[in-house]
């Protein structure tokens, strides 16, 4: 099973490891597995990682993953080829990363959000007069982060209808701290995702208003593994194997629910009642260029982003 060290100590082992003539997603002369090291925050999109290194699934695809969380992985891409490999993200991040001369593409896909499985909510009160998109004009509206793809999907639809983004008032809130905020009245909706939405959907003042990105496309995917370009092509092989170990992983949460949701509190230390009543997202590690297409007309539709980003760069080819 893998460990969990610290970034410090993962620096230390890749000190050690580059002075032995080995490094990341490379077999050493003695036959050890290869290494990733990976950072993911406590999104259920990770789950399948989780569940690789809790049931040696990852062991079995000679795959040696040091894990690191890092809640704001916003700040992830600028820190592969340093200190991690791979590393959870999403399209939105991914394009302005590639925007500003950071050379990542994405190397798996996490999940994919479908009509009769969506991930991603904006959730109203209905004390507040929220039961409807078009009402959250000159309302408070929680949000994870103000740079996702949550947010930008949100505005988004806001624009297709009618009402200004500018006119909402956004403030941050944490995931777990989302249910009161909205039950206390200090926001009069919030933008979530699972398992989040589990909590706060418990409350009969709640009521779900729809998932923003399946108002950009009938199923999208929003969250993603990424590497930078160069790793990603001089380690293909490892790659089709840490999907591969994915896979597998995803197929173990199907048949092994039990185990999969205690995996999933380890992780997020999320309680016992939001853990029970989460629905799990529809995992693939299928890699969508269409998608990134998507995702950059919502950021131009948002946010009038005009920068100049080669799409097929941004996606690792598994032919």
């Amino acid at each position: 099973m893998a460990t969990t060290p610290k970034l410090a100590a993962v620096a230390a082992l890749l000190m050690l490891a580059s002075a032995c003539g080995s490094g990341p997603g490379a077999a050493s002369d003695d036959g050890d597995p290869r290494t990733l090291r990976i950072a993911h925050n406590s999104n259920a999109a990770a789950l399948p990682v989780q569940v690789a290194m809790a049931e040696g699934i990852f062991d079995k695809h000679d795959l040696n993953v040091e894990f690191t969380k890092v809640e704001n992985i916003g700040t992830l891409p600028g820190t592969l080829g340093r200190s991690f490999d791979v590393a959870l993200s999403v399209p939105t991040t991914v394009i302005a990363a590639a925007q500003q001369g950071i050379p990542v593409t994405q190397v798996s896909g996490a999940t994919i959000d479908v009509e009769d499985n969506p991930t991603a909510f904006v959730i109203g009160s209905k004390s507040a007069g929220i039961t409807d998109v078009k009402q959250l004009a000159g309302k408070t509206l929680g949000v994870l982060t103000e740079t996702g793809t949550l947010h930008i999907a949100t505005k988004a639809w806001l624009k297709q209808e009618g009402v200004d983004p500018a006119s909402v008032n956004i403030v941050q809130v944490d995931g777990p701290a989302q249910a009161d905020q909205l039950a206390a009245g200090r926001v009069d909706a919030v933008e979530t995702v699972m398992p989040f939405a589990t909590n706060i959907l418990a409350d009969p003042n709640a009521t779900d208003l729809g998932d923003p990105y399946l108002e950009l496309a009938p199923e999208l995917s929003a969250i993603l593994w990424i590497a930078t370009q160069d790793f990603a092509a001089q380690n293909a092989e490892v790659l089709t194997d840490f999907r591969a170990a994915l896979d597998e992983a995803a197929e173990f949460i199907a048949g092994n629910d039990e185990q999969a949701r205690a995996v999933l509190k380890e992780y997020t230390g999320l309680p016992d009642a939001t853990i029970k009543a989460a629905k799990h997202p529809t995992y693939t590690t299928e890699i969508r260029r269409q998608d990134m297409q998507v995702w950059l007309e919502a950021m131009q539709e948002a946010d009038g982003f005009t920068g100049d980003v080669d799409l097929d760069a941004l996606v690792t080819s598994t032919d």
